[in-house]
């Protein structure tokens, strides 16, 4: 780059030509295959005006520059590294949560001086914009790279509505190109794209990166949550999103018509102010999405403003007055009728406030408010529902709703909660179900008062007759799954009990679950709402095929008068029920289901194979309750999700949590405490100097009652109890026990130990690691700890950080069980290891399968090649061994070499090994 230096580790652009008064002094370059140089673009960089510099300071500066470079070039390799994104053109939305960079600074820094500040003042950004209510410019850094070869459009989305001041500049070469300003603050018109949120267009120039920086001030809450969309898929979206809410607000505006005419008919004002909270909520959710702004009043950003301090302590001052017109509070508690006027006066405050305090004082004191306001009337419909006031019960939830979408929205706007769909509409949906309670409440209410005006009437026995329709589609709904149609969970359990307790004698009844494998690859590849479809014609399916059962036992009749025997359990997991006196028949029953429902189905045009697990528990295990058949079912059910067979039929001894578990994991404990626990030890030699290079520490835990118990069988109990974390400290205090032994014979050999991903995570096991090496007085490169590439990926940033601890006590690092996890060789290179272990499935058979031998040689080949050491575990032939050999495998290990031996068999047994001499 002319005129530049770059550090040659760091890749740091440390210095540039001073002519160039915009050029950042320190900056990153991304890597060579990263990032092309190219010249700057004639004609398209802006220079900044709050970046000239004077000719008097460029000639003060000159005489000194030679000190700033020695200096710079001093400073470079503590630079930090730029974060950078790259654009991909096929995706429609990509989320910016962590590529991103972040200073806060003083209004009066212009960016100028931001584009001067150092890389190591910059703070990465690790998850998505909240700062809660902070009054500081925020500027952030975002680096875009276009890899393609064409340039790149899309839309940069700030998906917060109500931020006041809003300055983006495009960055190229350490120039401004364009600079964009927006905000709250100013007329809708002014936006570069016309839109509640606020969007820029962005374009990436060919095969070139472009640097973004974004510059927030706002008084309210600062939340700044980055997407970037290709535009067709950003105007779909937010059509998506604008239809679901103007549906919301139709049926808010409906909800307020309707009762506005039930008080014009019966003249009750609880009617009055339940139209206006709805309708103040109405305002309220427009305002803070956005939608107000849009289209009520687009040039008035003060109106804009004025009305958002102003509906908040309206929406309190209505909702007290509905609570104490709908209560009765004056005659039913009047000590909190009291109560309600205060917090009346009180919201008064803050809507005069709003004319003359500050904006971000007034919108806290309107928030902070909110939260009595919500719990006084929370706790004045719960004290009425205590005493059994009928009309506070919908009330109080009603409450209950709001004041979680309350809390949710306060703990996101200080920055407590991360900006989601739920954080984010919170108040808009938590105040859309109260409203809708509220009409419920005032429905009630209603009903109740009009069948004791009318109960002579004929209104009052079709009043009836409605409520009995709604209490049939409540029950419906209830007991049926909305989706499939099917009856649910609740409704088999009802009906299969009821058909248990009226079993004949000699009857056996079967439950049948069946699960549809592959439900996220559906839905991935026909997108969820064709995938419901699909259900949807699978739960008809299932229904006639469990219908064409002789013995099926069915739960209900439809309104068409069709038989329901299938029903929806959870998930894309469906039930039947079979009863008859041959058990094997119907064993054959529910296989002729499985299969039949295995048939491909006609959907979309397609021919779709479709695969259930299938699993079954009969009554003949003596069992009566349909709870424990169900959980009987589904053991077998987990059963087949393992196992090759279709139909997978339960049986007492493949019950995870029988009694033989639970004496296990309790008895587990007793036996690390009183070491009753034991450590065997299998050698590793080199196969070329027969050399022993280590031993691998294996445990073994012989019980008294249920004999030799394999680690796969209480390592995982282990792990889910948390008896891993002293389990690995016996593991390896007794590990440096044989160490130290090994010591006196050969102080170069190393022994291996297993550690769990839960150790990864654990905090300070690493300083626990290195207390036991010094109490044990072995030099901690004769230890190895072995990590499987399963359990490394578990949690990747707790394990590369543990990883790298260790690897600075000089503890070796081995990834264990190489090749049957699914880590890719990019990840495997990052972690701290000098060590890999091949999978035993790929070594033992290796004379005899060309295929694992090419796998083996491939490996071993790979792994030297980026410095790591080779261990080939499994070995059981002198073949097997001999071809290692031959591929200089560094260390094999296997029963051919010798099996598993205590610390004193494998001290004897190295001793008396002639190549040890």
């Amino acid at each position: 780059m002319p005129g530049s230096l770059r550090c040659r580790k760091s890749q740091q652009v440390i210095f540039r030509h001073p002519g160039n008064p915009c050029a950042t002094l320190c900056g990153n370059a991304l890597p060579a295959n990263k990032r092309r140089p190219r010249p700057p673009q004639q004609g398209a960089t802006v220079p900044v005006n709050e970046a000239i510099t004077s000719s008097t300071t460029l000639r003060f500066a000159r005489p000194i520059s030679s000190l700033i470079l020695c200096f710079l070039i001093w400073l470079a390799p503590w630079a930090s590294t730029v974060l950078a994104l790259t654009i991909d053109p096929e995706l429609e939305r990509q989320t910016i949560d962590s590529d991103i960079e972040m200073v806060v600074t003083s209004a009066k820094t212009t960016v100028a001086d931001v584009l001067r500040r150092r890389d190591a003042e910059w703070q990465p950004v690790k998850s998505e914009i909240n700062s809660g209510y902070k009054d500081a410019v925020h500027w952030f850094r975002l680096e875009l790279e276009n890899p393609k070869s064409v340039a790149i459009k899309r839309l940069l989305e700030i998906g917060y509505p109500l931020l006041d001041h809003l300055t983006l500049y495009e960055i190229v070469g350490g120039r401004v190109t364009q600079r964009t300003e927006t905000g709250d603050r100013q007329p809708f018109h002014k936006r570069p794209i016309q839109d509640r949120h606020f969007l820029f267009p962005v374009t990436l120039p060919a095969d070139g990166d472009l640097t973004i920086l974004l510059r927030v001030q706002t008084s309210g809450s600062l939340q700044v949550p980055l997407t970037l969309w290709q535009e067709r898929a950003f105007h779909a979206d937010s059509e998506a999103g604008s239809n679901l809410r103007a549906s919301l607000y139709g049926i808010l505006l409906v909800m307020c018509a309707f009762n506005l005419f039930l008080f014009a008919s019966l003249r009750k004002k609880a009617y009055l102010y339940y139209v206006l909270v709805v309708f103040s909520t109405l305002v309220l959710m427009s305002s803070l999405h956005g939608f107000a702004f849009q289209y009520v009043y687009p040039d008035s950003p003060r109106l804009h403003e004025l009305v958002i301090l102003l509906i908040v302590p309206l929406c309190q001052i209505l909702f007290c007055l509905f609570t104490m017109e709908f209560l009765d509070l004056k005659r039913h508690q009047p000590q909190v009728n009291r109560l309600f006027q205060i917090l009346i006066s009180l919201a008064i405050l803050c809507l005069l406030g709003a004319f003359v305090l500050p904006y971000e004082i007034s919108t806290r004191l309107s928030v902070i408010l909110s939260l009595p306001v919500a719990a006084a009337n929370l706790m004045a419909g719960l004290w009425l529902w205590y005493h059994h006031k009928r009309s506070a019960r919908l009330f109080s939830l009603a409450w209950m709703s709001l004041l979680a979408g309350l809390i949710l929205a306060v703990l996101n706007r200080v920055g407590a909660l991360p900006a989601n769909f739920l954080t984010v509409n919170s108040i808009s949906l938590g105040a859309s179900l109260q409203a809708l309670l509220f009409s419920f409440a005032l429905a009630d209410r209603f009903n109740r008062e009009r069948e004791a005006r009318f109960q002579a009437q004929q209104s009052t026995l079709e009043a009836v007759q409605s409520q009995r329709r709604a209490e049939q589609r409540l029950f419906h709904a209830a007991s049926h799954h909305e989706l499939t149609g099917l009856p649910n969970r609740l409704l088999f359990e009802d009906r299969v009990q009821a058909r248990l307790g009226n079993l004949p004698e000699g009857h056996e009844m079967v439950i049948v679950l069946l699960h549809l494998r592959r439900a996220d690859e559906v839905n991935k590849t026909l997108g969820y709402r064709n995938a419901d479809q699909l259900l949807q014609k699978v739960a008809i399916r299932l229904n006639q095929v469990v219908g064409d059962c002789p013995n099926a036992v069915p739960l209900r009749t439809s309104e068409q008068n069709a038989l329901n025997c299938a029903a929806y359990v959870e998930g894309v997991t469906f039930a039947c029920a079979l009863s008859g006196q041959e058990p094997d028949k119907l064993l054959s029953q529910a296989t002729s289901t499985a299969e039949q429902m295995a048939q491909p189905i006609d959907f979309m045009g397609l021919s779709m194979d479709l695969s259930f697990t299938v699993g079954c528990s009969f009554t003949e295990n003596g069992n009566g309750h349909i709870h424990m058949l169900l959980r009987q079912a589904f053991i077998a059910f987990d059963q087949a999700s393992h196992h090759s067979g279709t139909v997978a039929v339960y049986k007492p001894e493949m019950n995870p949590y029988s009694e033989r578990r639970l004496t296990l994991m309790t008895e587990l404990r007793s036996a690390i405490e009183n070491d009753k626990l034991r450590l065997y030890f299998q050698p590793q030699l080199n196969p070329q100097t027969q050399r022993v290079k280590g031993f691998e520490a294996l445990l073994r835990w012989s019980h008294p009652e249920y004999g030799i118990i394999p680690p796969d069988e209480f390592i995982p109990m282990a792990e889910q109890t948390g008896l891993i974390k002293p389990l690995t400290r016996w593991v390896i205090s007794n590990a440096l026990s044989f160490c130290h032994q090994l010591n006196h014979v050969d102080p170069t050999i190393t022994v291996a130990v297993n550690i769990s991903a839960v150790n990864l995570r654990e905090p300070g096991f690493s300083e626990q690691a290195k207390d036991l090496l010094s109490s044990s007085q072995v030099d901690a490169r004769n230890l190895v700890m072995e990590v499987t590439e399963t359990e490394a990926m578990t949690d990747p940033k707790s394990a590369i950080q543990t990883l790298r601890a260790l690897k600075e006590a000089q503890i070796g690092l081995s990834i264990d069980d190489f090749g049957t996890g699914h880590s890719s060789l990019s990840y495997i290179r990052k972690l701290p290891i000098s060590e890999i272990k091949i999978d035993r499935s790929f070594v033992t058979g290796m004379d005899k399968n060309d295929g694992d031998s090419t796998i083996v040689r491939t490996t071993v080949n790979m792994c030297h090649d980026l410095g790591y050491e080779v261990v080939a575990e499994g070995v059981e032939t002198a073949e097997v061994q001999s071809m290692l050999a031959a591929m200089n495998c560094d260390r094999v290990q296997g029963y051919h070499i010798a099996p598993p031996m205590d610390a004193d068999q494998a001290i004897t047994w190295l001793v008396d090994r002639p190549a040890f001499l």
